[in-house]
């Protein structure tokens, strides 16, 4: 299989899960909004920010290294592992001794952060058993077995969340399903995957992946920083509860576009590594993906501004009415997100990883001086409107920079995407009208209905004017008619 038919199939396997894994995510925030509380979600948003942020430590890039490194060698796997396990051990020690920080932190202190936090904790040494597997696998494209440790746990997070918040379990439905969904994911790599680990550590190779992963890592730190810091605030100056809606908002608004993120991310960094040294084909490979992406990502941001109504009408309105417009407004941070998602790649393949670093240093200090009169200004809205704005400004300096590694201008941009952002706007502005006429009420069925609608009207619309685009469902029409048997026809 040659590279052009690896990405194509490492796509298609990473859409599917990815899909499998929005449409789950989405369903079961629903369903959980109902049940749990909005602290039991402000909660588990407070302990996964420290997890995440340990994560990246972790990691210390050598897992992006790894997939950057020519050479390919046994020792390097077996490096990473051990370095990867060992911190994640020292890293639970130290979340597990300072968790009582975290009481007096909030302005409504809750002891039992300390317990979730615990345990929550614990995904830190979980899953650095998956990490050398799920990281081979995507070294060689191949996506169509890393499909199964991608999906199941999915499935599993979900079972478990529900089961647990059914029996009124509160908070601890939600950690118990990603603690799960984690093991699961451990089990499932290592069955898909013949590599096992040995007692082997070379301290040269640990260098070079250190050397090389350490602006990964310090990209990472900070940008999981950045994207995590206006939560801080809110735990800090407003609460448990309002964070729990502020993440909630921040979630769903942002989950179809961190789908596509990851989508973006595993397949396409690996492949641009593979042509590092031919630019025509590097930045071809970029403004495909940038296409699709954008053809994905804007009509997922105008729905989440047209529906975010319906959707809190759907899950109670008097208890997440202030939810809906930190929803809209990160729907932009969500959208400028997901089609910047590429651009990452570009400075990592392109072997400019620092300039990760430095956006994220510039962003981290702009969120760090508004974020206060930001929350004190407007609360939630306040600081959703913040990460709106400043997402706008980082989106053009990413851009920036990644045009001096493909060597264009910003007209091929703007020749990529025209034909969605045409389809998005017409569709958008047709059902605004239509809702704001107050002719059906907010709520499932209008969601159900309008939903439907729009998503057909914008997808006429980009298939009139993307004629490759309608040549592709065309080709995938005639061979899902092939692989049918005649009798489902």
């Amino acid at each position: 299989m040659n590279l052009r038919q690896r990405i194509k199939s490492g796509l298609f396997w990473v859409t599917v899960s990815s899909v499998v894994a929005n449409v789950l995510g989405i369903i079961t925030r629903l369903v959980l909004a109902i049940l749990l509380t909005r602290a039991d979600f402000g909660l588990v948003a407070g302990a996964n920010l420290v997890v995440d942020i340990l994560q990246m430590l972790r990691e210390a890039g050598f897992g992006t290294a790894l997939i950057y490194r020519k050479e390919d060698s046994e020792d390097a796997r077996q490096t990473a592992f051990w370095f990867i396990l060992g911190m994640a051990l020292a890293l639970y020690s130290i979340a597990y001794i300072a968790a009582p920080l975290a009481i007096p932190f909030s302005l409504d202190p809750n002891p039992l952060i300390v317990p979730v936090l615990r345990v929550l904790s614990l995904n830190l040494i979980i899953s650095a058993f998956a990490r050398i597997p799920m990281i081979l696998l995507a070294r060689e494209l191949d996506f169509r077995r890393r499909a199964l440790p991608d999906i199941v746990p999915n499935l599993v997070n979900v079972g478990v969340s529900l089961a647990l918040a059914f029996a009124g379990q509160g908070v601890w439905s939600l950690v118990y399903g990603r603690l799960s969904a984690s093991v699961i994911r451990v089990l499932l790599a290592w069955w898909v995957t013949k590599w096992r680990p040995h007692l082997r550590f070379v301290p040269k190779i640990a260098g070079e992946l250190f050397a090389y992963g350490k602006h990964i890592a310090g990209s990472q730190l900070l940008i999981i920083t950045i994207t995590n810091i206006d939560d801080l605030f809110v735990i800090h100056y407003l609460g448990w509860t309002l964070e729990g809606a502020y993440d909630y908002a921040y979630r769903l608004s942002n989950l179809p576009a961190t789908q596509i993120t990851r989508v973006v991310g595993q397949v396409m960094f690996p492949a641009l590594s593979r042509l590092q040294d031919d630019l025509e084909r590097f930045r071809y490979l970029f403004f495909q993906t940038l296409r699709y992406v954008a053809l994905l990502a804007l009509p997922l941001a105008v729905g989440t501004f047209l529906f975010a109504t319906d959707i809190v009408a759907m899950i109670g309105a008097e208890k997440w009415h202030d939810a809906i417009l930190p929803m809209q407004l990160l729907g932009i941070y969500g959208l400028l997100r997901s089609v910047a998602a590429n651009m990452g790649n570009v400075f990592k393949a392109g072997g400019k990883p620092q300039w990760l670093t430095y956006i994220a240093i510039w962003r981290l200090t702009t969120m760090t001086l508004f974020l206060y009169p930001a929350v004190k200004w407007g609360g939630i809205i306040g600081v959703s409107a913040l990460s709106a704005i400043v997402a706008i400004v980082d989106f053009y300096i990413s851009g920036w920079l990644a045009n001096k590694v493909l060597a264009v201008s910003w007209r091929p941009y703007g020749e990529v995407l025209w034909p969605t952002i045409l389809a998005a706007s017409l569709s958008g502005t047709a059902f605004l009208f239509l809702l704001k006429s107050g002719l059906w009420q907010a709520g499932l069925m209008r969601l159900l209905v309008m939903g439907t609608l729009f998503v057909g009207v914008y997808a006429g619309l980009a298939l009139i004017w993307m004629p490759d685009v309608r040549q592709k469902v065309g080709q995938g029409w005639r061979q899902l008619q092939l692989a049918l048997p005649r009798r489902l026809l």
